[in-house]
């Protein structure tokens, strides 16, 4: 990036072992930390191609960077930083209302301005945070005192779960394949404490379910009937894929927008989010999934 260019826009620019450093002096006062009351002075920028990306100060530190391909000499590059802070000011805002509505206390850095929650599903604690954008993504999971990292970003979207519960489920099945699940038992009530029992994945998918309501009873009773948009709604299906005995299970975001999982003797195979107008059904997404014939897929009950 040419270095007159840089100054055109009001940039204080330096070069060290060729990294190129640039800041910007606020003169307008209105880039405030809405918590601290702090008035952000200056920005400060490494140059990246085209590139401007912030470096500081903590309150914009994970912005998107500023794309100079774009912009005249004359234009006015405090505005574009205050408009950064004023975007991720709204993100703050709904995302941190959303995560009320689920029943979840959020929580901002004063400093950062960074948006984070705590949740807990029994072994595992999880940290969520926000990005600048609004993107909600795993920073931290805890299995007990041992930390677990992934390779993946995690990302997901905030709207499409129902409740907290719905989201601690759909966290923990990410990591369902590296430990146990702990649940009450039902046997527990009389006892002196409460008592725990730990399900692997083999055991959940060769759980019976004898208490739970087959669906066809469902549309016998109330065929003629519609669900609405944000209804709550699970379904769950034994799966045999020759001698493999797997578990499928489901469920409603809103509308027609499911998340699923199928599970294994091994673990998790496979988590996700569907369309119910895409789904070919449970035999047809297991064939399909793990490319075996339709005929070797057979459902054995759900």
């Amino acid at each position: 990036m040419d270095r007159a260019f840089l100054e055109q826009l009001g940039l204080d620019v330096a070069e060290s072992d060729g990294v190129v450093e640039a800041e910007l002096v606020l003169n307008g006062g209105q880039a405030i930390n809405p918590l601290s009351r702090k008035v952000i002075e200056r920005v400060s920028f490494t140059v990246m191609g085209d590139r401007l990306l912030y470096v500081g100060p903590s309150e914009f530190v994970g912005s998107q960077p500023i794309n100079v391909a774009y912009l005249s000499p004359g234009s006015r590059l405090e505005d574009l930083v205050v408009q950064t802070l004023n975007d991720h000011l709204y993100q703050l805002e709904r995302r941190s209302n959303e995560l009320t509505s689920l029943g979840i206390s959020p929580r901002v850095d004063p400093a950062s301005l960074q948006l984070t929650a705590d949740l807990e599903r029994p072994p595992l604690k999880f940290t969520i945070g926000a990005s600048r954008t609004g993107q909600f993504r795993i920073v931290r999971t805890l299995n007990g005192d041992i930390e677990l990292t992934n390779a993946t970003q995690n990302v997901f979207e905030l709207s499409e779960f129902f409740d907290r519960r719905a989201l601690e489920d759909f966290l923990f099945a990410l990591f369902s394949d590296v430990v146990v699940e702990t649940v009450s038992s039902p046997s527990s009530s009389n006892a002196e404490g409460p008592a725990t029992i730990t399900s692997s994945p083999t055991m959940i998918a060769q759980a019976p379910n004898d208490s739970s309501l087959p669906f066809k009873e469902l549309f016998a009773a109330f065929g003629d009937c519609l669900v609405p948009p944000r209804s709550p709604m699970e379904v769950v299906a034994d799966v045999r894929v020759g001698e493999q005995n797997l578990r499928f299970a489901a469920a409603r975001v809103q509308g027609k927008t499911f998340r699923g999982l199928l599970a294994g003797p091994t673990g998790k195979i496979w988590a996700d989010r569907f369309e119910l107008d895409e789904f070919p059904g449970i035999r047809g997404f297991v064939s399909d999934l793990m490319a075996v014939p339709f005929d070797e897929v057979e459902v054995t009950s759900g």
